[in-house]
């Protein structure tokens, strides 16, 4: 029989040839790691220090070239007591104990004694004959992952078992992806630790109970960290921790604390200091599993600490298929507790790995929520028109969602469509507007703007325009006219002709004050005065009031046929054709650029930043979106209230910059950025070839 351990799988031959077999591959592994420039990691090797170079047993690293010593210095290291130089070090020994590599784009230092010579991974792209690929797959994942169990096993002796030696299926291999297959392979060597005075009778079966009792409930605080660390304060650190998630369990006093400090630390542990965050996530599976404490809450507690775990922190990609596999076991298996909360700590985790988990701390009253079982509350989001819709929020909640919920609401599902619509969030009685990242998270952007006077409100509006207008849904169109509607009736969606309109245009603008009169249900014929609201402002002082009334009466028997849906339709469909319709509109103070008035408009749509005249809305300035290379906001100066915006235009070679002030420059900012990610997705997605047009050479 023949064991082969791959990247994500192990493959077992049996065949009556076996050790010529393994004679074979081992010759072909040899040649595989002649002259290669990378190396698989034997042990575990994670330091606090960020110039060294973390990793997994099993990882494949890219040896670099050690950079050379800045002009003036010199590079060494002191070796008892003795300043060694470099050049010195490199006389001694090839590697001189510390090697230079990347892994995951990350670069680094770490000792040789703790990698050993791999085949490149591109090997796996070399084949081309046919019939030669798998056995080359074979070949080169056995000369990457296989390489460090051959080595851990000569170091570290028999591998662990999972089960009792007079069962030989039991011995071959642990479950894929569980907890216990990940104890196996990154926890401390059980030997070394022996479990509460267990004392098993055959050696093999005494591994296996003590690897799963690292894995199970224990009423004693540990005495140091469960996966193996290479760092002794971190090993110190990972005792703490422990106790800290006892102490929130309530197996352990909290000695003067509350529940919010200790979740505090552990929190605050996690996010500054990466590496131990998988030492945490094992704490609380082990905690949780096979949970016999007196406490009753105990394990209802542990497991809803882990539910707060994945909202706030990652874990490694190492752990990530182990710790999800175990959520799943849970959620899934008929008969178990806590399947519901298993089902959100795997949400939670992947959402966290998306959109890269919480920021916030939590206050006392989500804490308390949490550890009641409340895990959601309503939220409510304003709607153009007043329109309000109050929405379910849960931890992991993050704008993205809001926006598909809504989008699904008006009959939207495709992404292309998500990608139009962003919230808001208004502060300081509705004198702060900026968009919200489709990554943010609702509690994060709550709780930071409860510290802001007069609170917060969340608005959902439309900024690109790319997709066609739809007009079935009741809610769509009724949220799409309310957002219009104001800029057009300020005139912003065409220019103001300079002397009297023309026929043509007095019949298009008594058509639509006729179908916003019909959008309010209203049956009758409008008054002067309501006239007057139904038409730009710089418009209606061209005709007297009886003159509009006269021109709206001419269509009052065709509106009057229709509903107040169909008037909001016919409406958008009518305004959608002038020039600056889809414009997200601002109002500048000042520009650098000497050819735009001061104050002006700007309408920032997909075609660019169009500059307007802001009494007759001509156009007088237009940016291509294609020229926009950055924009950034600058802080009020001593004589001026407004901030500033600097965007940064044409290329690397011949680039200018032009300065804006408004009250909205982050907004601005924002919006700009909308626009400039839509215009690169539009070009990639027209660079990239469909997968039938792709020739395989």
């Amino acid at each position: 029989m023949l064991e082969f351990n791959l990247a994500s799988e192990k493959v077992i031959l049996f065949s009556a040839r076996a050790p010529q077999v393994k004679a074979l591959v081992d010759d072909f592994i040899l040649e595989l790691k002649k002259d290669s420039d990378y190396v698989v990691a034997v042990r575990n090797f994670l330091p606090e220090d960020p110039a060294l170079l973390a990793f997994h047993k099993g990882d494949i690293i890219h040896l670099q070239p050690l950079e050379p010593p800045r002009m003036g210095y010199s590079a060494g290291c002191v070796v008892r007591k003795k300043v060694v130089h470099l050049e010195e070090l490199r006389r001694r020994g090839p590697d001189f104990g510390w090697r230079f590599g990347t892994i995951h784009g990350r670069v680094g230092r770490f000792p040789s004694e703790l990698v050993q010579p791999a085949a490149a991974p591109d090997f796996l792209q070399l084949p081309a004959e046919p019939g030669r690929g798998r056995a080359a797959a074979v070949a080169a994942a056995v000369a990457s992952t296989a390489a460090a169990w051959e080595v851990g096993r000569r170091r570290e002796g028999p591998p662990v078992r999972a089960g009792p030696p007079d069962r030989a299926e039991d011995r071959l291999t642990l479950p894929p992806y569980s907890m216990l297959e990940f104890a196996q392979k990154y926890f401390r060597d059980p030997q070394r630790r022996p479990q509460d005075g267990l004392r098993l009778k055959s050696k093999e079966g005494r591994e296996s109970r003590t690897l799963e009792d690292m894995l199970c409930f224990t009423k004693t605080p540990l005495q140091e960290s469960l996966i193996e660390l290479s760092d002794s304060s971190l090993n110190k650190m990972a005792t703490d921790m422990f106790l800290a998630v006892m102490r929130f369990m309530g197996d352990a006093p909290l000695k003067g604390q509350s529940e919010l400090d200790v979740l505090y630390t552990l929190l605050k542990l996690c996010a500054d200091h990466e590496v131990m965050r998988d030492e945490c996530y094992c704490q609380v599976v082990k905690q949780i599993t096979d949970n016999t404490s007196t406490k009753l809450d105990s394990c209802l507690r542990g497991w809803r600490l882990l539910y707060i775990m994945a909202a706030y922190h990652s874990c490694s990609e190492v752990l990530q298929p182990h710790l999800v596999r175990f959520l799943q076991d849970v959620s899934r298996t008929p008969g178990l507790p806590f399947q519901g909360i298993a089902k959100a700590c795997e949400q939670n985790l992947q959402k966290t790995l998306r959109f890269g988990g919480r920021v916030e701390l939590p206050s006392s009253m989500e804490l308390r929520a949490m550890l009641a079982g409340r895990s959601s509350k309503r939220q409510l989001f304003l709607l153009p028109g007043g329109l309000e819709r109050h929405l379910k929020i849960k931890t992991c909640t993050v704008a993205l969602d809001m926006v598909e919920e809504i989008c699904a609401e008006m009959a939207l599902t495709r992404p292309e469509a998500f990608s139009e619509y962003v919230i808001f969030v208004v502060t300081n009685r509705g004198q702060h507007v900026c968009p919200l990242s489709r990554c943010a998270y609702i509690l994060d952007v709550a709780l930071e703007m409860e510290q802001v006077d007069g609170g917060c409100m969340l608005w959902f509006r439309r900024v690109l325009w790319d997709q066609p207008l739809k007009f079935e849904n009741e809610l769509y169109v009724t949220m799409h006219y309310n957002q219009v509607l104001p800029d057009y009736l300020k005139g912003l969606f065409s220019s103001v002709p300079a002397g009297q309109p023309s026929e043509q245009q007095l019949q298009q603008m008594s058509k639509l004050a006729s179908l916003q009169h019909r959008a309010k249900d209203r049956s009758y014929l409008p008054s002067v005065r309501e006239v007057q609201d139904y038409i730009p402002a710089q418009l209606y002082r061209t005709l007297a009031g009886s003159a509009w009334l006269n021109l709206l009466g001419q269509h009052q028997q065709q509106t009057q046929a229709l509903s107040p849906h169909q008037a909001r339709a016919q409406f958008l469909g009518l305004i959608s054709a002038l020039p600056l319709f889809g414009s997200s509109f601002f109002f500048v103070q000042s520009c650098s650029n000497a050819s735009v008035p001061a104050p002006c408009i700007l309408a920032v749509n997909q075609n660019g930043l169009n500059f307007l005249s802001a009494e007759t809305h001509e156009l007088v300035l237009k940016i291509p979106l294609k020229e926009i290379q950055s924009t950034r906001t600058q802080r009020p100066t001593a004589n001026s209230s407004y901030p500033y915006v600097e965007i940064a235009l044409g290329d690397v070679v011949a680039q200018r910059t032009m300065q804006l002030q408004l009250e909205q420059g982050l907004e601005l900012c924002r919006v700009v950025a909308v626009h400039v990610e839509s215009l690169l997705s539009a070009r990639e997605k027209r660079l990239t070839l469909p997968p039938s047009e792709i020739t395989l050479l």
